[in-house]
């Protein structure tokens, strides 16, 4: 017999966000009575067969972050999502990244489950990251994304906040031109740079009263961090938010745990980040202001951590 739906419900999202019902906006609010939130819990046979796809994938999977021909990768990736961009005559839509793709089995709080809505995980990511936008970015001047990729974030940053300043940085050229792009057809203050996080430009001013956000970016140095963390750490940013799957806060007791785990190190995705940051705040360097795990993510691993932090001393 076939579990029955469930809803996610706003009490839901509290919970992922680490955060309190009343703690959730009215526009997010809105948000999730819009959007389709419904789901079942995937049990016996079809788990089973969830758990046989996770298992052949992983085993089969070839990709190595920060491998070979990975620059390539990106740089192809983020070009068809430009000319996307300017056939579609400047059509924000072509901006999502294709790794957020429709899938059909999602997991949700330690299960497998399938969502009825196909853009379940979209959907979800655009409720958590307006409650994340809205709480801790309204009072910097100044916002700086690395690795923003196509400029997703940052037109939503834009459309949030009309009147801030943003920077988009990544290592590949189509990523520039993107934001470049936007800015040129939108109106924004916005700038598009190139930036290796690896070997960061110490020419690059940070700018008073600022933020530095990353999402699903250092995941992809292979645990390269330690130069842009001595970056941030001399450039003293008022927040750091970073969005980044944790392999640290997994219970590979829990088999959907330990099968992220496995394919999060088959991957070769950043470890150590979040260990480095407690070192950095038990040395009096950093204060960590959140670190939570919102048990959502797509069939082979959860992409959505959060972890905050500021240098101390920074206002």
């Amino acid at each position: 017999m076939m579990e029955p739906m469930r809803q996610v419900t706003v009490e839901d999202f509290a919970f992922s966000f680490g955060t309190t019902v009343e703690d959730i906006p009215p526009d997010c609010k809105q948000l999730i009575a819009e959007r389709d939130f419904r789901y079942r819990v995937l049990e016996g046979e079809e788990r089973d067969r969830a758990v046989l796809d996770v298992l052949r994938k992983t085993e089969s999977d070839t990709q190595i972050v920060g491998g070979d021909g990975r620059q390539d990768v990106w740089e192809k990736g983020w070009d068809e999502n430009l000319q996307d961009f300017i056939k579609s005559d400047f059509d924000l839509g072509k901006l999502v990244p294709r790794f957020i793709r429709p899938d059909s089995i999602m997991r949700f709080n330690g299960n497998y489950i399938e969502p009825i809505n196909a853009n379940f995980e979209l959907d979800y990511y655009s409720v958590f990251r307006l409650w994340l936008f809205r709480k801790y970015l309204s009072d910097v001047q100044t916002i700086y994304e690395f690795g923003c990729g196509t400029g997703f974030n940052l037109v939503a940053l834009a459309q949030l906040y009309p009147d801030k300043i943003f920077h988009g940085l990544d290592f590949v050229s189509p990523s520039r031109e993107l934001v470049n792009k936007i800015a040129q057809v939108y109106g924004w203050n916005m700038t598009g740079h190139i930036f290796d996080m690896k070997s960061p430009d110490e020419k690059l001013e940070i700018a008073d009263n600022s933020a530095v956000v990353t999402i699903g970016t250092i995941e992809q140095l292979a645990s390269d961090f330690e130069a842009f963390l001595q970056f941030l750490l001399k450039h003293s940013p008022a927040i750091c938010i970073h969005v980044e799957p944790t392999i640290e806060l997994y219970n590979e007791d829990n088999l959907v745990d330990y099968l992220s785990a496995r394919f999060h190190r088959k991957r070769g995705y950043t470890q150590g980040f979040l260990p480095r940051l407690q070192q950095l705040q038990n040395e009096n360097k950093i204060q960590i202001l959140k670190v939570k795990r919102l048990f959502f993510g797509n069939l082979m691993m959860e992409g959505y951590h959060l972890l905050i932090w500021r240098p101390w001393g920074s206002s």
